[in-house]
């Protein structure tokens, strides 16, 4: 499968990655959908975007999280990589992002 592209608009309330799938905000995606990937690649555009794993889930906020994903235009040039992993992929369900005004922009590489 070739390389996967997304953007999700985010909030100050966190929102799972794999809403970009459709189907009920936060919700556990279709499974069909929900493929494991080797790398995945986060930008921001508009503001900083602020990622929480599965741990803090909708309790991620720009105060409580685990990586900022630095917007473009003020000094995040490089993209945040998460993996690449050669085993235990990561799938966007297992992702939380917030960011009041951010547009979180997600390539993704899958097994």
């Amino acid at each position: 499968m070739a390389a996967q592209t997304f953007q999700l608009t985010l909030a100050a309330a966190a929102k799972r990655l794999s809403d970009v799938y459709g189907g009920a905000a936060g919700a556990d995606p279709n499974a069909a959908l929900d493929i494991p990937y080797r790398q995945v690649l986060l930008s921001a555009s508009g503001a900083d975007a602020f990622i929480g794993g599965r741990n803090m889930g909708a309790l991620t906020t720009s105060t409580n999280y685990g990586t900022l994903v630095e917007d473009v235009a003020t000094g995040g040039v490089e993209a945040t990589s998460i993996g690449p992993f050669e085993t235990g992929p990561v799938k966007l369900s297992d992702l939380w992002a917030a960011g009041a005004s951010s547009v979180l922009h997600i390539t993704a590489i899958p097994f």
